[in-house]
């Protein structure tokens, strides 16, 4: 019996494992999670996935965190500044123009010594210039070390740390929102929370799938219950289940790419001190709970708005902070590499050829 991190969701509609009891509904996953990787893994507990899987970043058992947003980025950017000069590696920050990358680098740049500062590189694409390009120029270019994106392979599961900008969107809320805004208008952000609203959105994800989207709004309402702090608008909802079950395959997916005569250097110790979600810390998610009201105002511009205010103290640029909505960039630089593995265990081995019956659960919360 083998328990899964991670696998490529395409697994899902493979022959052998579409028959097995709860794929069907299990399958929808992908459409409403957005993406080719997405791989839930309830951290409450309360979901059984038709995949045997272990959670490795529990969610921290609730306690009142009075430190800000930007105390805690500022606290992460010395954190992360340290190690590396304390391990003696390179800090290669994974930089995409965004909302997430630029507070993560502005954070960096805001405590970093001047040798410090000598020892980041910035891996970017044309994409990311054109998507922040004030920063570029006034921030990066000529004043920090760069390369491009592209390079981020062969930094897997090397010495170096690799530093990402994924999770802030489990810490801030949840891109599902601009749906729910386009389907709903801005009113519905706060509303309390509606679950024909839910089903209504989840249908339309769905083709128009009105019993799959009946069954998901079920299951995450079970979520819901196990959480330790009151859920009660649609944004609140949401982000919930953001939080709770996408956080280990946003991190874990791009590991997949790991280079095969790479592979064993894939350890926790790894995975703990050089392959590095600037946002992975129980202190973020503290915040996060601990934070309700201060993730979006009224529109889909304010998404993350406490982000941007990190950012425009830093630069100024209004422009940035009052009119910058989120882009999914990550695919544009994925896309353009090829993926080496397909399971990653709970031993951090990778393999490509699991036999369904060493990773099928068939006792699941998706059997119909």
């Amino acid at each position: 019996m083998t328990r899964l991190v991670y696998c490529l969701p395409s697994v899902f509609s493979e022959p052998e494992a579409r028959g097995s009891p709860g794929f069907a509904r299990f399958r929808h996953a992908i459409a409403l999670y957005g993406g080719k990787w997405a791989f839930p893994i309830d951290r409450t507990g309360t979901v059984t996935i038709p995949i045997r899987s272990v959670s490795l970043y529990p969610i921290p058992a609730l306690r009142p965190f009075a430190r800000s947003y930007e105390d805690v980025c500022d606290g992460r950017a010395q954190e992360l500044l340290e190690s590396a000069e304390r391990l003696g590696v390179r800090l290669y920050v994974l930089y995409s123009g965004g909302i997430d990358s630029t507070c993560l680098l502005v954070s960096l740049l805001k405590q970093a010594t001047p040798a410090q500062r000598g020892n980041i590189v910035v891996l970017l694409s044309h994409e990311s210039i054109s998507e922040n390009p004030r920063f570029y120029e006034d921030h990066i270019r000529g004043k920090l070390r760069v390369e491009s994106s592209l390079r981020f392979v062969n930094l897997l599961a090397g010495d170096d740390i690799l530093l990402s900008a994924e999770l802030n969107d489990q810490i801030l809320g949840s891109d599902v929102v601009a749906q729910l805004i386009v389907q709903f208008g801005p009113a519905a952000i706060h509303r309390a929370y509606d679950r024909a609203q839910m089903l209504a959105l989840f249908a339309a994800t769905l083709s128009g799938d009105a019993a799959a989207a009946a069954f998901y709004v079920d299951l995450f309402e079970r979520i819901r219950g196990a959480a330790p702090v009151p859920i009660a608008t649609n944004f609140d909802f949401l982000w919930w289940v953001n939080f709770t079950t996408k956080w280990q395959a946003c991190l874990a997916y791009v590991l997949l790419f790991t280079p095969p005569r790479k592979a064993r250097a894939l350890t926790r110790d790894y995975l703990d001190t050089r392959f590095v979600s600037f946002y992975n810390t129980d202190e973020f998610q503290l915040w996060s709970m601990n934070n309700l009201d201060k993730r979006i105002k009224d529109t889909w511009a304010s998404y993350k708005w406490i982000a941007k205010q990190v950012i425009y103290d830093y630069t100024k640029d209004a422009e940035y902070r009052d009119h910058k909505t989120k882009v999914r960039s990550r695919p544009v630089i994925l896309r353009q590499q090829a993926l080496h593995n397909r399971f990653l265990d709970e031993d951090l081995r990778f393999s490509n050829d699991l036999a369904p019956e060493a990773y099928l659960e068939p006792r699941n919360d998706f059997v119909a």
